[in-house]
């Protein structure tokens, strides 16, 4: 996360990361969409390499839209600590209710 924080001060013509901070938030969340596909194709295939690959891929565009969010992942990891040892089906049915 501190190498794409530190991209926000870059040139956006010389670094992706910067681009991606600096586009709307539309344009990281087709990345997202894009790279979701192409990971949920590669493991319909059971191609191990290509799951790799596309898992990576769409790690790094979930934590560029983090970090356009102002969002860490500390945040992100706090929900799950929250939610361990509760019944997956109950912790859904609890956001139904907020």
């Amino acid at each position: 996360m501190d190498i794409i924080k530190s991209r926000k001060k870059s040139d956006p013509s010389e670094s992706y990361v910067a681009a991606l901070l600096k586009a709307s938030d539309s344009v990281v969340l087709k990345k997202i969409i894009e790279e979701s596909t192409e990971l949920v194709i590669a493991a319909s295939l059971e191609k191990r390499d290509s799951v790799l690959h596309e898992s990576a891929d769409l790690l790094f565009h979930y934590l560029v839209l983090l970090e356009k969010l102002d969002i860490s992942l500390d945040e992100v990891v706090n929900v799950l600590i929250a939610r361990e040892g509760v019944s997956g089906f109950v912790e859904k049915e609890s956001r139904k209710q907020e």
